[in-house]
């Protein structure tokens, strides 16, 4: 039977291909997914998420909020200390776009400084970024280029904070393909339910042979050779 194709789904393959730099997924000749978070660190969600996580020994990259992250520098230190990427998602919650240059330079590089001192890493070791909503437009990608960041998308986020858990699972766990590239959010409350998503997939993906990557290291393996299956 045909794969069934969204009409959402469409569009971010065909973005893609018009932006080749900008990760939508990663190789789909490596066995790899990645598993990202969006809008933490939350105090209730991401413990949660972490204890998920640790159980099953797998590692996922945090896109974190710069305001929340001032709040919770406790949080960012236990997620890098749980061998998490930590990535950068906003200061504040508004799309780019909206944005002038200067305020959001300001603020993704306040958001960089807090995540970077609160975990004791480099600044510049902080470079993946994932704009709120997934909005962002040419003259926006060229900024954050020149500014050393490097935008990451996704080809699967089911809008699990409006919709029945189980539709959330099977959009999840029919995602599962080689490169597939995976968003939950770890903010404002829904980390009961995120956390049983998770507890979920992580097994099916297991038994389908795909390995869990982060972020930073599906990047480093756009462009080499092809992984022996």
């Amino acid at each position: 039977m045909e794969r069934f194709t969204s009409p959402l789904q469409r569009f971010y393959e065909a973005a893609q291909r018009r932006n080749p730099a900008i990760l939508f997924r990663g190789d789909r000749s490596r066995r790899e997914i990645a598993l990202t978070f969006d809008d933490g660190p939350h105090p209730r969600d991401t413990p949660r998420l972490l204890d998920i996580l640790e159980n099953h020994a797998v590692r996922a990259t945090f896109h974190l909020v710069g305001k929340s992250a001032e709040r919770h520098p406790d949080l960012v230190r236990q997620i890098h200390g749980c061998g998490h990427q930590l990535a950068l998602h906003c200061y504040r919650h508004v799309p780019f776009p909206l944005e002038r240059p200067a305020v959001l330079c300001a603020g993704l590089e306040r958001t960089r400084e807090v995540i970077a001192q609160s975990a004791g890493i480099p600044t510049g070791q902080i470079r993946d970024l994932r704009p709120p909503y997934g909005l962002f437009t040419r003259h926006t990608n060229s900024l954050l280029t020149e500014w050393g960041y490097r935008l990451v998308m996704w080809n699967c986020m089911p809008p699990h904070w409006m919709q029945p858990l189980s539709w959330s699972i099977r959009q999840v766990t029919d995602a599962l393909a080689p490169g597939a590239l995976i968003v939950l959010h770890d903010g404002h409350g829904h980390g009961a339910r995120v956390a049983e998503i998770v507890d979920a997939l992580i097994p099916r993906a297991l038994s389908l042979g795909l390995e869990f990557v982060t972020v930073e290291e599906m990047q480093s393996k756009r462009n080499q050779a092809p992984a022996r299956v």
